[in-house]
Formats: structure tokens, sequence, C-alpha cells
């Protein structure tokens, strides 16, 4: 069944049913497009504390966040500053590569990263990172508003 669903996905370029239901573990995203609740052309808050559960949907098709890189950062303590700055280095250099040549980008479309919460999310999951464009509500920036498109062109040569 679940290579089933896998085909679908592949082949449909969106979610089937089931995956949309049962939503992804944040820090088990893969990249591609995720919207933060099951009816993704719903504003999400940005401050919301349940974004741990994000659920499928494709890039083409209304979204609030897209992942466009996933790595490991170097830094002991992901609590520092040191974290945070490695991070947001690792986002903007992946960022300016993915959006290089871009045309019409929303003006909010803003990036943000998740890591893993010290503890057993750290022990798990180690120092990876995953990094995510999101565009904000210009009339609340407390919004994360639907991407409704993907910002990446891909050729195939």
């Amino acid at each position: 069944m679940a290579a089933f669903a896998v085909l679908a996905l592949l082949f449909s370029g969106s979610p089937t049913a089931e995956a949309l239901s049962k939503g992804s573990f944040y820090l088990e995203l893969k990249t591609g497009c995720y919207s933060a609740n099951k009816a993704p052309t719903k504003s999400s808050r940005w401050t919301d504390t349940n974004y741990k559960t994000l659920y499928p949907t494709g890039c083409t098709d209304p979204h609030h966040y897209e992942v466009f890189y996933i790595g490991k950062i170097k830094a002991k303590d992901l609590n520092s500053d040191a974290a945070k700055k490695e991070a947001g280095i690792a986002c903007d250099n992946a960022a300016i590569a993915t959006l290089t040549g871009q045309k019409e980008l929303p003006p909010t479309l803003t990036y943000g990263y998740f890591f893993p919460d010290p503890g057993a999310e750290e022990k798990k999951y180690g120092k990876k990172i995953l990094c995510f464009f999101r565009v904000a509500d210009p009339k609340n920036d407390k919004l994360t508003l639907s991407i409704k498109r993907t910002f990446r062109e891909v050729s195939y040569v």
C-alpha cells in the first residue's frame, strides 16, 4: 500500500488523500511543498507552536512551506547563536542558488529553517537543518499565506 501511495505521488505530483490526512513530522520532510494545515488555502499563523506536523502537497497547489534545502550543521549546541548563524548561512546560500534567475517572486517571500529540539530529537536526527520558503501576509506578518506555486523552475537536459 505504501509503495502505491509513493507511486501515486510521483505520477500525480500531488499527495494522496491518505498522505494528506496523516501529515509528516517536520524533521522527516523531504524537499518539496507542505501545508501547515489540512486545508492549504487557509492562512497559518507564523507563531503557531504546532509546526511539527506538516501536510505534503503538490508544489503547483496552494502550500505554506517549500522545503528547498536539507543539510547538517556542525555547531555543538543547537540553541547557540553559532548554530543559528551557521543555519542562516547555509539557508542563505541555498536560497540564492535556488532563486537566481527566478521571475515574479512575491514581495513578501522569506525563508526560515527548522532544526531538532535539544534532547530526544537531536539524539535521533543529529544536527539536521531544513530550510524552507514562506510568504508572509503583507497585512499581518504573523500569518503565512499560501504560496500557491513553486519558485523553482526545473529543466531536464
